[in-house]
């Protein structure tokens, strides 16, 4: 009897065990304006996957993407940009129609438009500057440096921008299998 109660007891010891350091690696390390922010649109807050952008010997920045369940895809998440270097509003705006141009071809119009709501978006950057996105079903919200800077509901804008980093084909398919939590 005594023996299958230390059994018994080992096995719920090692289940729970399991349970906190599964949980640990899903564990978000921001400061409390960042956790704010997020509860304000993710009623639980879970790492899906983290990553580094590097660039030639540079490190650009670190990334996390962060859903309710800890899964994606989710029609609901947030892509946490940390900047490790200092960045132009200029250039970082520049990249991301460069991104954006390798999902679409945009006419003029169109171009203009996404070139507005990224200078609405973005900021000249310092290292260690924050940039947040968040996707809500169908609407998007940015924050720079905790400051709401950019909401739409422009739903191909939002596809296309939080593609940039979470399609199968980005620029970097190992950084988007960690930041999927895929490695």
């Amino acid at each position: 009897m005594q023996k299958k109660l230390h059994l018994i007891f080992i096995l719920i010891f090692l289940s729970f065990s399991d349970v906190v350091l599964s949980n640990t690696k899903n564990i978000i390390e921001e400061d409390q304006k960042t956790l704010n922010i997020l509860k304000n649109y993710l009623s639980k807050q879970i790492v899906v996957g983290k990553a580094n952008f590097k660039f030639l010997f540079w490190n650009m920045y670190d990334a996390k993407l962060i859903t309710e369940t800890g899964d994606y895809p989710s029609k609901k998440f947030a892509l946490i940009l940390k900047y490790n270097k200092d960045f132009s509003k200029k250039s970082v705006v520049d990249e991301t129609i460069n991104q954006l141009e390798k999902q679409k071809t945009y006419n003029q119009q169109e171009l203009e438009e996404v070139k507005a709501l990224l200078n609405r978006a973005f900021r000249e950057i310092k290292k260690n500057n924050k940039f947040i996105g968040i996707k809500n079903n169908n609407e998007a919200v940015f924050y720079f440096e905790n400051e709401k800077v950019l909401e739409t509901n422009n739903t191909e804008f939002i596809n296309h921008f939080f593609d940039i980093w979470l399609r199968k084909d980005s620029q970097d398919p190992e950084f988007t299998r960690n930041l999927l939590g895929k490695s």
